[in-house]
C-alpha cells in the first residue's frame, strides 16, 4: 500500500520509540494497528461496491439492449402469406368469389408490447 521496506519501518520504529518512549509505545502501536485495520476494511468496501455498481450497469445496458431488440421484433410486421393459388370466380354475374365447406379461423387477439407481458 505504502511501499515501505524493513530498514524504513526500524528507522521509524527507533524514531517513535525516542519521540514516544518506551512506557506508551505498546499503546501507540495498538492504535496505528486498529487505524489501519479501519482504513483497510473501510477501502475494500468501497472497492466492492465500486465493482458491484459497475457490474449492475452492465447489466442494465444488456437488459435495455435485449429489450429494445425484442421490441424491434415485435414492431417489424410479419410478410404476408403467399395465397395457394387463384380461386376461379363462381359461374354467373357474381365478382365475389365463394368458399364453401373451409373453416375460417377467428383473428388472433394483437400480442401486447414487451414491456406489458414482463410485467
Amino acid at each position: 500500500m505504502f511501499d515501505f521496506s524493513f530498514g524504513e519501518l526500524v528507522v521509524l520504529a527507533v524514531i517513535a520509540l525516542l519521540v514516544v518512549g518506551p512506557d506508551k509505545m505498546p499503546e501507540m502501536a495498538r492504535t496505528a494497528g486498529r487505524w489501519y485495520g479501519v482504513l483497510r476494511r473501510t477501502l475494500t468496501g468501497v472497492r466492492a461496491e465500486v465493482e458491484q455498481q459497475l457490474l449492475l450497469d452492465d447489466l442494465r445496458r444488456e437488459a435495455d439492449q435485449l429489450r429494445n431488440l425484442a421490441n424491434e421484433d415485435l414492431l417489424v410486421p410479419a410478410p404476408a402469406p403467399e395465397p395457394p393459388g387463384e380461386i376461379p370466380p363462381p359461374p354467373g354475374n357474381s365478382a365475389v368469389p365463394t368458399v364453401e365447406n373451409e373453416a375460417v379461423a377467428p383473428p388472433s387477439p394483437p400480442t401486447p408490447p414487451v414491456e406489458e407481458r414482463l410485467h
